[in-house]
């Protein structure tokens, strides 16, 4: 009689550390080769799949001149839908990470003087302009 049996050293019964690579093709809008639709078909399908128009719109579809569906097949022409994949998946380089953008705000006495991206703000209220005392610092010039 055997007992039970232990499963591997160190593996505690949980999910597998990695995740299994899928084999599955890339979506068309994912492909570097593909190009979106016009973004009014876009919004009037979106508005009509929320239920804001009553106007039946079809689901819009973008295009790829480098469509292969099966092995051996020519590249051709293609309309297709942003899920649809084919042979010639290459995914698109990432898009690089905007940076800066934040939005500030400025009070004076309670009141908003000053609204506007970080980038575009005047040298009036920035740390280094001329005139402002440092941050903490006692005896700068006085606003009005």
């Amino acid at each position: 009689m055997t007992g039970p049996v232990d499963p591997p050293l160190g593996h505690n019964g949980g999910p597998p550390l990695e995740e299994p690579v899928a084999a599955e093709r890339g979506a068309c809008r994912r492909c570097r080769h593909w190009r979106l639709p016009p973004e009014g078909e876009q919004r009037a399908y979106e508005h009509f799949r929320l239920g804001l128009s009553r106007r039946r719109v079809k689901r819009p579809s973008g295009a790829c001149d480098r469509v292969i569906m099966a092995p051996g097949r020519p590249v051709s022409f293609s309309a297709t839908a942003a899920e649809f994949s084919c042979l010639n998946f290459e995914a698109k380089p990432p898009v690089p990470i905007p940076r800066g953008g934040g939005f500030v705000t400025i009070y004076e006495r309670g009141r908003i003087v000053w609204q506007g991206a970080q980038e575009a703000m005047p040298a009036r209220f920035r740390q280094e302009a001329p005139g402002l005392p440092a941050p903490g610092a006692e005896g700068g010039r006085q606003r009005e």
